[in-house]
């Protein structure tokens, strides 16, 4: 089972893990970065994953993706039609995550929470 870690401190963030939660196939787990489930597992991160403020998603193998991949990787595992949403993994990752960081900066803005 993957699990994703995501901001249990940003309202926003909570209110899309409860979203993919309604829509997942039940393949998931979602874990609060600041829970002490979330701390713990995120000691475990990659080295080159260290100072990545982003959502992560951690697969069965146990590989880590951030911030477009992982939110892409995601719609993979919910149902039709948001894992349509996956196809977006075929565009280049450095435009992918700078859309991914533009959005963050203003998630609270474009979020309405």
């Amino acid at each position: 089972m993957s699990v994703i870690l995501y901001d249990n401190f940003c309202e926003f963030c909570t209110a899309w893990a409860n979203f993919i939660r309604k829509r997942s196939r039940g393949n998931i787990r979602l874990v609060g970065q600041e829970t002490q489930e979330g701390v713990k597992i995120l000691e475990s991160k990659p080295d080159n994953l260290e100072g990545v403020d982003s959502v992560f998603l951690v697969d069965e193998r146990g590989h880590w993706s951030s911030k477009s991949t992982a939110a892409l990787r995601i719609a993979m595992k919910m149902r039709f039609p948001w894992s349509i949403l996956s196809l977006g993994l075929l565009m280049p990752k450095p435009i992918r995550d700078f859309a991914y960081d533009a959005y963050a900066k203003r998630r609270f803005r474009v979020g309405g929470i």
